[in-house]
């Protein structure tokens, strides 16, 4: 499919939602300079399923740009949300600082052979994101995205944290008891870390991409709120920081559950926080005058539930969501399961369109 089609296609596809009366980007636009849009924005975590509806392996999803690009295009003609999603798994930049992995044919990479079992971080060089491993995989993606939607449709290319780098570039239980006994030589580590993710930001920036940046094993469900303040916190600001001065507004998505760190998070200066495995009321209570909040549908239950019982919950989520004062996105706690059947993922969208109007 030519990009010149395929954008007309989407053109043709929102239109028909009569009810739309902005793009996705002009939505998200709205969103972050504190502005209400015609309703709230709906982007569901759509990361890897996407290849489901496209009908590709998995293994050719995350090796090949183009491939990406044109699943997530797919899940937009077929479902109608409001951004794209590049992202495989959390490993892409440990991989490119020298961590080896395993490629099953139709399942995500696994880590195999961390580098810092094998050498010092003193040994490891910053990769450049248009050569090494994957990460062109995703700067392919993004441009090509960005060429057939990029006027209309936000795209989001999913940034793995430095403290998640950091676990993937060691053993992952090595890496927590050295925080502890070496936490010295862990700083080191995540401050290396940070400086492949700022390198990377600043060619998905560049590639027509707009980074978000997540950090599922910084979560409380594997680090204590002390760890998190030391270890974590600061170098998810200082990423955050380095695309402040591109003036952009920034999304942190934590995975589980982040109930203990909800009021650390502020600290991080990111200006939406996705949240995952925590009571939505008591994230609006904490945070929702600070920050736009993003989350938080259970996604096991796309998995399991029916339709109807998916319509009702996500219908009470997005209405008590929608009362946050700074704004609010309806999404997933976490990705949409691979499997996840397409009734199930449509029923998520179309209710939360029923109830997300801000405009009569």
């Amino acid at each position: 499919m030519p990009i010149s089609f395929a954008s007309a296609l989407i053109s043709a596809f929102y239109f028909r939602e009569m009810k739309d009366i902005l793009t996705p980007r002009e939505r998200f636009g709205l969103l972050v300079i504190d502005e209400k849009p015609d309703r709230c924005n709906i982007i569901p975590l759509i990361t890897s399923h996407s290849a489901k509806v496209k009908g590709v392996k998995l293994k050719d999803y995350y090796t090949n740009g183009e491939i990406m690009a044109r699943a997530q295009i797919a899940a937009i003609e077929e479902y109608g949300h409001d951004a794209i999603s590049i992202f495989s798994e959390v490993g892409i930049i440990a991989e490119a600082m020298g961590s080896e992995f395993f490629y099953p044919e139709d399942d995500l990479p696994v880590l195999k052979n961390p580098i810092l079992t094998q050498t010092n971080i003193d040994n490891i060089k910053i990769p450049n994101p248009e050569k090494e491993k994957r990460l062109p995989v995703y700067l392919e993606a993004i441009e090509y995205a960005y060429q057939a939607l990029g006027d209309k449709v936000p795209i989001l290319a999913y940034v793995p944290a430095p403290f998640t780098t950091g676990m993937m570039l060691s053993d992952p239980n090595k890496f927590l008891i050295q925080t502890i006994k070496e936490p010295e030589y862990i700083k080191k580590v995540l401050e290396k870390s940070s400086q492949a993710a700022i390198e990377f930001c600043y060619h998905i920036i560049d590639a027509g991409g707009l980074p978000i940046l997540v950090d599922p094993l910084a979560s409380s469900s594997v680090i204590s709120p002390k760890t998190y303040k030391e270890f974590a916190l600061p170098y998810e600001r200082a990423v955050i920081d380095f695309l402040h001065r591109y003036d952009l507004d920034v999304i942190l998505h934590i995975c589980g559950n982040t109930t203990p760190i909800l009021d650390l998070l502020p600290e991080t200066d990111a200006d939406l926080i996705s949240i995952d495995q925590v009571d939505l009321k008591t994230v609006l209570e904490k945070l929702s005058k600070r920050i736009r909040i993003i989350g938080n549908f259970d996604t096991s239950k796309l998995l399991f539930f029916s339709k109807e019982n998916i319509a009702n919950e996500v219908k009470n989520m997005v209405k008590l969501g929608m009362s946050a004062p700074k704004g609010y996105i309806a999404s997933t706690g976490c990705e949409v399961p691979t499997h996840a059947p397409k009734e199930n993922v449509k029923a998520f969208i179309k209710a939360a369109k029923e109830v997300g109007w801000y405009w009569d």
